[in-house]
């Protein structure tokens, strides 16, 4: 693998176990439950540093994306909470972000080394 990529590989590990110990620890804020599945694919990424990584987070990025969005408008859509939590669709519409241009990154990589 190149040092380059396996480089990204670990940034990004290490930066999911960060983003997943905050979800724990601001569990009333973030979802607990997401901690620990950015944990755990942080911890992948470690272990099983392939191009794969890159598609797999993208894909799980995007997922948390949309569930943000569609959490923040079904409460207040549904349940009448007032305004809309305008926090989560920017945060939301950030990882969707995120997530694209990671399976887009995933897929450049790809062809350069087909």
């Amino acid at each position: 693998m190149h040092p380059a990529l396996e480089k990204e590989i670990k940034s990004l590990g290490f930066w999911l176990i960060i983003l997943g110990i905050v979800h724990i620890l601001a569990s009333g804020i973030f979802s607990f439950y997401w901690g620990f599945i950015l944990i755990l694919f942080g911890i992948f990424s470690f272990v099983y540093k392939k191009l794969i990584v890159f598609l797999i987070f993208g894909i799980v990025i995007g997922i948390a994306g949309l569930s943000n969005i569609s959490s923040a408008l079904i409460g207040n859509l549904l349940l009448g909470e007032g305004l809309v939590n305008y926090f989560w669709l920017l945060f939301g519409g950030f990882q969707i972000y995120w997530g694209i241009t990671t399976v887009i990154k995933y897929s450049k990589i790809k062809e350069k080394i087909k």
